[in-house]
């Protein structure tokens, strides 16, 4: 990254194809930390996508009755902490009406 002091005003990369140093004229950054969930603990538990991340319906269920999953682990699209923090409200309203009716 670049910048005058004060703020990010660029960034300059590699190119992994050509080995040719960029540049970019930004106004700003959005820094995105990983990519990979951290599910290993959970291989053979539940259902994981190819990516690792926790496969749920549209209410955070997973394939095995009585667990929910929300958040940037999850298949859920957008992971950003705002959608997270939706997702877990919607997957925990899901397993209390799960438990209400268990």
């Amino acid at each position: 990254m670049t910048g005058d002091g004060q703020k990010v005003n660029g960034l300059t990369y590699k190119d992994r194809q050509t080995g040719e140093s960029r540049h970019v004229e930004l106004e700003g950054i959005f820094v995105q930390i990983g990519l990979l969930p951290n599910s290993d603990w959970l291989k053979g538990a539940i259902e994981l996508s190819q990516r690792g991340e926790i496969m749920v319906d549209a209410r955070g269920e997973t394939d095995l009755p009585g667990i929910f999953a929300a958040g940037d682990v999850t298949t859920a699209p957008y992971k950003q902490i705002i959608i997270a923090m939706g997702e877990g409200a919607k997957a925990s309203l899901a397993a209390f009406d799960h438990l209400i009716r268990a």
